[in-house]
Order: structure tokens, then C-alpha cells, then sequence
């Protein structure tokens, strides 16, 4: 009887978690649906076509005479490969877009992520999520979409060796923070992308003591950012307001001295009043 009870019990919450998973999947199409048909979306793809178009699609310089050599059908062609490439090597890595079973908001987030990794072709092995707060089926939602899910809390400090965009939407001032010191070279950062909050607003917000104190990677980076601000949008201003595209061009990065990217100590945050993240342990 008892063996019995547990195999209909665990039966009985099998399928309560597939019904769940499906209004889950059913809701996410309706987001990204009706994300895919505004046109916050249409300008917002525009925008994040661009910043990947202009720093991780460009293929080395090519001597003069090829192109002379090999004609402009075949040079212009040899450019489409090479951006293709460059796209099918790109990693997204998305922290912090909390519980999407139960949050519209979030829901949003991860309907704007699909579209994302559909529109710059990046494969979904290649998409990596974290949040501290993701359950169980939550995870095994995202790994049943083909997603990558990490176990541990990395606080935002994962080293790149490869493009990378990362879609940190809402994250605390601390996550960013750590994952710039955690790339803090012209070769890395050049490589790196960030969707998230935008570092002018947290600049304006924060006294400058407070923020060279508390975020100094944030801080000592501003000078050599181009920042793109996410469309104005009524219809989603919970949900993507004060978000930017962050980028850190080579030639800027490049032209800061040897110092400036000389000992960079780990954050500690021992005289941060408010931290924002979930630290790992």
C-alpha cells in the first residue's frame, strides 16, 4: 500500500510539473510573440544588431590588393563569412532574470533572450543562466529549452576568453562590478557586452566616494564606454527601464596606460551598507 501511495503521489506531481512547464511555455510564446510584433523590439533589434555588427563582426584587415585580386562580389562575401563565424563563436550569459514561473516581468525577460539568441544565432548550448533563485523545474524548464544552466553562485565573476554578451537586466550594482574586475584586460573587455543597468544612471545616482569606493571597476571603466539606451517604451517600463547596451571598444581600451590595468584587487564590499546580490556560501 505504502510503495504504492509514493509511485501514484510522484505520478501526481510528475504531471503537475509538465502542466505548470506547459502554461510556462505557453505564456513564453505569448510574450515573445508579442514582443517580436512591437516595436520596441524592432528598434531595440536594430540597436543590439548594430553593437554586435560594429565590435564582433569585423574580420582583420585585409591587404588592399586582394580585394583588388578576388573582386568585390567575392571580397563582400568573404566579409558575410567571416561575420558568421564570429557569430556562431558568441556566448550569451544571462544572471539574474529571477523566478519566470511566477513573475510577468521576468517572464518578458526571457521571451526578449530568446528572441536574442534567434536574431544573432547563437546556440543554445552557448546560452548559459544563472539566478540563486531559480527552482527546481525552473531549471529543468531552461534545460529542456536546450539551455545551459549554472550550478554555482559566481557572483558575476566569470572570465571570458571568447565574445560574450551578457544579459544582466536589473542585477545589483555588485554584479557588474565583478564581472568587469574579473575581465579586466583590453583583450577581454573588448570581447565583452552587457545588457543591463545603465552605468550613467548609476554614476548619477551614486556619490562619486561611494561609488569609486564601492564599484571601482564600474567607476574606473565609464571613461572608455559607449553606452546605447534601450528604446523608450510605455507598454515595458517595469520591465526594461534604465537598461543600456554597454560596450568597451579596443582603441579606448588601448589607450589607457599599463597602470591602469596593473593589480586589480578582487571586490570586497566590506563598507557596502546595501549589496543587492546573493553572495556565494
Amino acid at each position: 500500500m505504502g510503495s504504492w501511495w509514493y509511485a501514484a503521489f510522484r505520478s501526481m506531481v510528475e504531471n503537475t510539473l509538465y502542466c505548470a512547464m506547459l502554461l510556462t511555455m505557453s505564456a513564453m510564446c505569448g510574450r515573445r510573440e508579442e514582443l517580436q510584433s512591437s516595436e520596441f523590439w524592432t528598434i531595440c533589434h536594430k540597436t543590439v544588431e548594430r553593437a554586435i555588427n560594429k565590435y564582433h563582426t569585423a574580420p582583420p584587415t585585409i591587404p588592399l590588393h586582394h580585394f583588388l585580386n578576388v573582386g568585390t562580389a567575392e571580397f563582400l562575401e568573404s566579409r558575410k563569412d567571416d561575420a558568421d563565424r564570429c557569430r556562431t563563436t558568441m556566448n550569451l550569459v544571462c544572471y539574474g532574470i529571477g523566478n519566470f514561473s511566477n513573475s510577468v516581468s521576468s517572464r518578458y525577460q526571457l521571451a526578449l533572450l530568446f528572441l536574442l539568441l534567434e536574431t544573432l544565432q547563437i546556440s543554445q548550448l552557448s546560452c548559459l543562466l544563472f539566478d540563486p533563485l531559480f527552482t527546481e523545474w525552473e531549471k529543468r524548464f531552461l534545460k529542456d529549452c536546450g539551455l545551459v544552466v549554472i550550478e554555482e553562485n559566481e557572483e558575476g565573476k566569470r572570465s571570458i576568453n571568447q565574445p560574450t554578451l551578457f544579459y544582466m537586466i536589473h542585477c545589483g550594482k555588485a554584479l557588474y562590478n565583478n564581472l568587469l574586475w574579473k575581465n579586466w584586460s583590453p583583450q577581454q573587455l573588448a570581447n565583452t557586452i552587457i545588457i543591463g543597468n545603465s552605468f550613467k544612471g548609476i554614476e548619477e545616482r551614486l556619490p562619486t566616494r561611494v561609488l569609486q569606493r564601492d564599484y571601482m571597476y564600474i567607476s574606473n571603466i565609464l571613461a572608455v564606454t559607449e553606452e546605447t539606451a534601450f528604446p523608450y517604451s510605455n507598454r515595458y517600463l517595469d520591465i526594461f527601464n534604465d537598461t543600456s547596451i554597454h560596450q568597451f571598444p579596443r582603441a579606448k581600451l588601448d589607450s589607457k596606460p599599463t597602470e591602469f590595468w596593473a593589480n586589480a584587487a578582487e571586490p570586497t564590499y566590506q563598507q557596502c551598507e546595501d549589496l543587492e546580490i546573493i553572495q556565494n556560501g
